[in-house]
């Protein structure tokens, strides 16, 4: 009977089958090189990093690049002498009054891409937020990002302490304090976190802002299952800004993929792809149930084919990277079924020593040994009976190894194969009586009881020959 494969529990909501291409498991050289950067990112470092978590490159960037540098003059421009006789609130107020008159014009959920927000004025909360700290940067005045569950905004250091900015809405700079900003900001869909609410907000650096334009892009890919391409970004998001967090969100789109794979049937690719990645990344025993799980998945596909010496090939592969315990569990499985194969189908002579060596050296349990040894012995005893007679098949069964003998079922079918001897020799006799012919079947039980002397049967019916014919 063929196994049924493990059932892959993964993290996304549905699964569609795309075609697996080449899938990148390594940063893009530019997210490495920003490993020598501060988590305080300057005006400029803001604009090209956040660019190129939008997906620009080569010309493309250098394009969008002098976009935001004229964007800046502009500001610049716009500002003038009078903006340094503001307050620090005043000029935060007055940047994001600039950037909505000016850029922002839209907001989009899914817009988080700093290209798009230039060209189109349309944003969402990433991209505004990441906006609204290039152009404070720009003007010199502290600020972070503040991110919750579901959303993100800024917070500047003023004359006034630290002051919230809703960046999605020109009524955002200290939200708490304006009727107008709860209308605008309802249509966002967000839930305003005020600053007492310290568990459900916290504040990330400029690095971290950024990576959320390529959580955003991840999460667009993986809704619309494009699980391959979420991975590389996974990646570069975690190479940029190594929090936990971003940690455990790429190993999540490793799983993710693998489990497309998995529910595909391509099992030997999804393995080594997280085989891979684990160990690049220093995953495994995060991800030691789906490996197993996965080499599972292939191995039955194997021995449900009776391929059992790429099983063995694929589970040479598995030695260094599944713990002792599951590589054991999968070994003992191709040995099963092997055996079990080989038990149904091959010769008593060719089974039997591969079924003993096995159990010798612990590749099949106590119970899966004496199953099939009784069905090999059994089985070789009623053919050795019907070729040769019982007695034949008694003397064999009575030869086995002790520890076989003691065997229930063994011991069960010993007995019965000498019982039916004894029959077998006990009909012989009764026909000779039947016919007078007491000579004959005395020496028939005296021939019998020297081959097994004491048999019980026999000797009752020699008593009772000797009570017929005294």
């Amino acid at each position: 009977m063929s196994k049924l494969s493990r059932i892959i529990i993964y993290f996304i909501l549905s699964i569609s089958f795309v075609t697996a291409g080449e899938i990148r498991i390594t940063p893009e050289n530019y997210w490495i090189q920003t490993n020598t950067w501060d988590n305080s990112l300057t005006s400029f470092m803001l604009i090209e990093s956040s660019l190129v978590a939008s997906g620009l490159i080569g010309n493309d960037l250098n394009l969008y690049k002098e976009k935001y540098k004229q964007l800046l003059i502009n500001f610049k421009n716009d500002r003038q002498a009078s903006f340094n006789t503001l307050t620090v609130y005043e000029q935060g107020e007055f940047i994001l009054a600039w950037a909505h008159d000016n850029i922002l014009k839209n907001y989009i959920e899914e817009q988080t891409l700093m290209d798009v927000l230039i060209d189109t004025g349309n944003y969402n909360c990433v991209s505004s937020a990441v906006f609204y700290l290039i152009l404070t940067k720009e003007a010199g005045i502290n600020s972070e990002a503040v991110e919750t569950s579901d959303h993100a905004f800024c917070t500047v250091n003023t004359d006034k302490g630290w002051i919230d900015v809703e960046t999605t809405t020109s009524y955002g700079f200290n939200p708490g304090v304006k009727k107008e900003f709860q209308q605008a900001f309802n249509q966002t869909g967000y839930t305003y976190v005020p600053p007492g609410n310290y568990r459900t907000r916290k504040r990330i650096n400029d690095k971290e802002i950024v990576a959320l334009i390529l959580q955003n892009r991840m999460s667009v890919l993986q809704k619309y299952n494009k699980h391959d391409k979420a991975v590389g970004l996974s990646i570069d998001r975690w190479t940029f800004a190594d929090t936990e967090s971003n940690y455990r969100d790429m190993n999540d789109s490793f799983r993710n993929w693998s489990a497309v794979l998995n529910n595909k049937g391509s099992y030997t690719e999804a393995y080594y792809f997280l085989s891979d990645v684990s160990q690049k990344y220093n995953l495994i025993n995060e991800n030691k149930d789906l490996l197993y799980d996965l080499a599972y998945n292939q191995i039955i596909t194997l021995t449900n084919n009776d391929q059992y010496n790429l099983a063995n090939k694929f589970l040479i592969g598995t030695k260094l990277i599944l713990n002792i315990s599951d590589q054991s569990k999968l070994e003992k499985l191709v040995t099963r079924d092997y055996l079990s194969d080989i038990v149904r189908n091959e010769s008593y002579k060719k089974s039997l020593p591969l079924v003993r060596e096995a159990y010798q050296y612990g590749k099949i349990t106590k119970s899966e040994w004496q199953n099939w040894i009784t069905v090999l012995h059994q089985n070789e005893a009623l053919l050795i009976s019907n070729t040769s007679g019982w007695r034949a098949a008694w003397v064999v069964m009575d030869a086995l190894p002790e520890e076989e003998k003691k065997i229930n079922s063994i011991k069960t079918s010993i007995t019965r194969a000498h019982d039916n001897w004894s029959f077998e020799v006990h009909n012989q006799f009764a026909d000779l009586i039947n016919t007078q012919k007491f000579e004959e079947a005395e020496q028939i039980l005296l021939k019998a009881l020297q081959m097994d002397p004491g048999n019980r049967h026999l000797v009752k019916d020699l008593t009772d020959l000797k009570k017929i014919n005294p």
